[in-house]
């Protein structure tokens, strides 16, 4: 198995994890977010594995897992981003802010460009999205601790 061939396919998982995770609505569930990220993702990475003439069985475990995690990583941020620009608003639309897509849908490519180019960027990336979704949950339960104390 060749390394920068598996670091490029995660690269491109991740990227069609983050586009899938901007253009589902807030509303769906979270698991439909994964449902539709992880066979792009198989696709992604088999077909970054499948250019360097490479096995594709890991795409299989990489795909799902790098595009369903993104999806759902990316889902909570833009919707958090889309509550916080819609709080002016009165009526509550089911769809992100186009603004809020453009860059993600930028981040996204510029991630598949870099991973192509340079492999190893997409650890990093994927670092910081194990960063990105310990830190938010961390911050999910501090804010429900004062409840807990007055049971």
């Amino acid at each position: 198995m060749d390394f920068t061939a598996i670091c490029s396919g995660l690269g491109l998982a991740l990227a069609v994890g983050l586009i899938i995770g901007v253009i589902v609505p807030p509303i769906m569930p979270a698991w439909g977010a994964f449902v539709a990220a992880a066979p792009l993702g198989v696709i992604a990475c088999g077909a970054a594995l499948n250019g360097s003439d490479e096995e594709i069985w890991p795409a299989l475990l990489i795909g799902p897992a790098a595009a369903g995690g993104a999806a759902l990583i990316t889902r909570d941020v833009v919707g958090g981003a889309a509550r916080r620009a819609q709080a002016s608003i009165e009526e509550v639309r089911a769809q992100t802010p186009a603004g809020v897509v453009a860059i993600v849908v930028l981040v996204a490519a510029a991630l598949a460009v870099l991973s192509l180019v340079l492999p190893p960027v997409s650890l990093v990336v994927l670092a910081a999205f194990i960063w990105l979704w310990y830190s938010r949950r961390q911050r999910e339960a501090r804010k429900h601790e004062g409840l807990r104390v007055l049971r």
